[in-house]
């Protein structure tokens, strides 16, 4: 198992029109470069986020009341299926500043982080610092809720040493309570970025826009120049809104988490 790595970062996020984002994109053409992660050949990659959340959804609820200190346990792999790795990983935030604690992990030892093992004198191995995802989900009793994927076409800025333009689209998930099987039939994803769900006139393009430091001077402009005017927009909250809102059913309203 790898090291924890941690990234820090300002992150800001908008929701915008395919025509902006294409004046955006040729905007920062001569300022960002596409993300050497991105297949060649390809604009983007797809994106799985896989996320946790305790039986009353204590995180969901912070996020969606925008508590200004909190955090969230997920686990990460790309691509339409999972292959070799998948990164477990903890997302802090107090107001506009993310920080991210995560590690790669072989697939074969997905299944062992939620299966503690003893010490010989029988007590767990986990400390109480909670700086890793498998401390989290054994001192929170949290189980897998929402599955949501989505495509990304990502840049990276070629003036700092961390800068990045993300634009993201096809939002889908699917509910899995308290399942850890990577496996999935494509007909159980549902796509939650259409106009209702996300109060626009169009299916909207989520643009993020992330940096190490202050926001830098070609930031500042981009922001100036399209009228840009931040929204919150948390892929978690959104799934389990569009769950709730449209597919429980009138006779479980009473108890709506039990359909998590």
């Amino acid at each position: 198992m790898d090291d924890l790595s941690t990234i820090r970062r300002y992150e800001l996020k908008y929701t915008i029109t395919e025509s902006m984002a294409s004046e955006i994109r040729d905007y920062i053409s001569n300022i960002c470069s596409l993300d050497p992660h991105v297949p060649p050949g390809d604009s983007g990659y797809v994106v799985n986020n896989l996320y946790f959340d305790t039986p009353d959804l204590k995180f969901y609820n912070d996020t969606k009341f925008r508590k200004l200190t909190r955090f969230k346990p997920r686990a990460r792999y790309y691509g339409m299926t999972v292959s070799d790795f998948i990164w477990p990983e903890i997302k802090y935030r107090h107001a506009h500043i993310i920080w991210k604690m995560r590690y790669k992990l072989p697939i074969q030892d997905w299944t062992t982080l939620f299966y503690p093992q003893m010490t010989e004198a029988g007590k767990y191995k986990f400390k109480s610092q909670l700086d890793r995802f498998d401390e989290i989900i054994y001192w929170y009793n949290a189980q897998s809720k929402l599955h949501v994927r989505y495509f990304r076409e990502p840049f990276v800025s070629n003036l700092e040493n961390y800068g990045r333009i993300t634009f993201d689209r096809n939002l889908c998930y699917r509910s899995i309570p308290g399942s850890i099987d990577l496996d999935y039939n494509e007909y159980d994803m549902l796509y939650y970025d259409d106009p209702i769900t996300t109060l626009n006139f169009e299916s909207p393009v989520l643009l993020e826009i992330k940096v190490e430091s202050l926001l830098p001077w070609w930031v500042v402009e981009l922001i100036r120049k399209f009228n840009l005017v931040q929204r919150p927009f948390s892929k978690y909250c959104y799934g389990i809104d569009h769950h709730l809102t449209y597919l429980t059913p009138i006779r479980d309203s009473i108890f709506p988490f039990s359909s998590i």
